[in-house]
């Protein structure tokens, strides 16, 4: 067994990234990425094996993949991924290492292995481990077929007959499932409407705090938002009452 772990170990200190050095507790990658300033998650995995791998290209499926830091323990074979934010879609991506790890089993689930891939952005500004299962072989290409060399979208906006508006006693939510779309909203001075411009999507693992509420007219039906402080309005059913708990 010491000898596996020393084949582990040794793999993993020839593809850190540059800079690393052998492997060191505790050491992670010394790298920026621009997510919330929240207590980072950590999440301590079994080291199953750690490979380079030929500089290929991706983008990400759906959604905001997380993005982590990897710090590897010099005497076992572990690694401890920590959260630092989420990959952006629309962007590519090119992956130069490759760990598999294994989860630890639980009441409710099995061990199962992950394979994680270094991924980073051709200006270096991002990078980080993320899921593998999380993203897509290849340059992520415009609906028209042209890659995209940098993110310049148009915000997609929508203006709303605004029913009501009302503050809130501060009050703790949380979603489960798939990231809720954010939403900046200006009000109208002399009539009663709202724009609603999607700016992105909630983070995951956090508890957010609600302040304020307004209604608005949506395909004819009465909908809710909710402002969430320092992020934006979100749809009131896609959350959820009462802070965010992990699962274990």
């Amino acid at each position: 067994m010491m000898k596996k772990v020393a084949m582990i170990a040794a793999a993993a200190a020839m593809v850190l990234p540059l800079g690393l050095g052998a492997i060191a507790p505790a050491q992670a990658e010394t790298t920026a990425f621009a997510a919330a300033k929240t207590a980072a998650k950590k999440t301590t995995l079994t080291l199953v094996s750690s490979t380079s791998i030929k500089k290929a290209a991706f983008h990400v499926k759906s959604g905001a993949p997380a993005l982590y830091s990897a710090s590897f323990a010099a005497d076992k074979a572990k690694t401890t991924l920590t959260k630092k934010g989420t990959l952006a879609g629309e962007k590519t991506y090119y992956a130069t290492k490759k760990i598999v790890v294994e989860t630890k089993a639980t009441k409710t689930a099995k061990a199962k292995k992950v394979t994680y891939a270094y991924v980073k952005t051709a200006n270096g500004k991002v990078k980080g481990w993320a899921a593998l299962s999380k993203l897509t072989a290849g340059k992520f290409m415009a609906a028209d077929g042209k890659t995209v060399a940098k993110a310049a979208d148009k915000i997609t906006s929508k203006t709303y007959t605004l029913v009501k508006a009302t503050n809130l006693k501060k009050t703790a939510y949380h979603f489960k499932g798939t990231q809720p779309a954010v939403f900046t909203g200006k009000f109208a001075a002399d009539q009663s409407k709202v724009t609603l411009a999607k700016k992105g999507v909630l983070p995951e693992s956090k508890t957010f705090y609600a302040t304020k509420k307004i209604t608005i007219k949506q395909n004819k039906k009465n909908v809710n938002y909710l402002y969430i402080s320092n992020e934006g309005w979100v749809k009131a059913s896609v959350l959820t009452a009462g802070k965010f708990m992990a699962a274990d």
